[in-house]
C-alpha cells in the first residue's frame, strides 16, 4: 500500500508537472498568438500606410504629368500662333509705312491749297515731281548716284585748287 500510495503521489506530481506544463504551454500559446495578431495588425497598418503614400506618389506624378501635358500643348498652340502675330505686325508696320508718305503729300497738298495761290503752285509743282519718271527737284535712283560722283570730283578739285583760293565758296 505504501507503495501503491508513493506510485500514486508519483502519479500525481507528474500529473501535476504535466498539467502544470500544459498551463505554461496553454500560455505560451496565448502569448504567441496575442504577439501574431499584433503583428498582423502592424503589418496591416504598414501596408495600408505604404498603400497611402503610393496613392499620394502616384497622385503627385499625375498631377506633375498633366502639368506637364497642359504646358506642352501651350507651348504648341504659342509655336503655332507666335508666327501668325509677328506676319501681322509685320505686315501691319509695312503698311504704315507705305501710307505715311501719301498721307503727308496729301496732308501738305491740302494745306498748300486751302492757304492761297503761291502754295497752290508749290502744291503742283510737288505733284508733278512726286509723279513724274525723271524728277528735277528731288533725285530719282540714278540722280543720286550722278550727283554723288559729281559732288566727289567737286572735292576732288576743291583740294587740289584749295590752298590757292584765297576766298571760300559754297559747294553748291
Amino acid at each position: 500500500m505504501a507503495e501503491q500510495r508513493k506510485q500514486n503521489d508519483r502519479i500525481a506530481d507528474q500529473s501535476q508537472a504535466v498539467v502544470e506544463e500544459s498551463h505554461q504551454l496553454a500560455e505560451a500559446a496565448k502569448e504567441l498568438v496575442e504577439r501574431d495578431a499584433e503583428a498582423r495588425r502592424e503589418l496591416i497598418a504598414a501596408q495600408q500606410e505604404l498603400t497611402t503614400q503610393l496613392n499620394e506618389q502616384q497622385s503627385t506624378i499625375y498631377t506633375g504629368h498633366d502639368q506637364l501635358e497642359q504646358d506642352r500643348r501651350e507651348i504648341a498652340e504659342q509655336r503655332h500662333r507666335d508666327p501668325i502675330v509677328a506676319a501681322v505686325i509685320q505686315n501691319f508696320g509695312l503698311v504704315i509705312a507705305c501710307l505715311l508718305p501719301l498721307i503727308v503729300a496729301v496732308y501738305v497738298i491740302r494745306q498748300m491749297q486751302s492757304q492761297g495761290p503761291d502754295h497752290a503752285a508749290v502744291a503742283e509743282l510737288l505733284t508733278l515731281e512726286l509723279t513724274s519718271d525723271e524728277p528735277l527737284l528731288l533725285p530719282g535712283p540714278g540722280r543720286t548716284r550722278q550727283l554723288l560722283d559729281h559732288s566727289d570730283e567737286e572735292d576732288q578739285q576743291t583740294m587740289i585748287a584749295g590752298d590757292s583760293s584765297s576766298e571760300l565758296e559754297p559747294p553748291f
